[in-house]
């Protein structure tokens, strides 16, 4: 992997991570104690991953908006 991809993908995890503690304040995302997980209240969905409830959300958003 190239240096400059590397260095997209940090970027990319950082967005990921921010847009989640977003999603968290508002209520959109929740933690469960002691467990590693981020629920995605509105569907239930369950993930391991910041990156991928980040690419889950944007997906959902534009799903249902109008």
């Amino acid at each position: 992997m190239s240096e400059s991809t590397h260095d997209t993908m940090d970027v990319y995890e950082e967005k990921s991570m921010m847009l989640v503690e977003q999603l968290i304040e508002k209520g959109i995302v929740e933690m469960p104690p002691d467990e590693p997980i981020l629920v995605h209240v509105p569907t239930g969905a369950q993930f391991s991953s910041a990156q991928n409830l980040a690419h889950y959300h944007s997906g959902w958003k534009a799903g249902t908006a109008e």
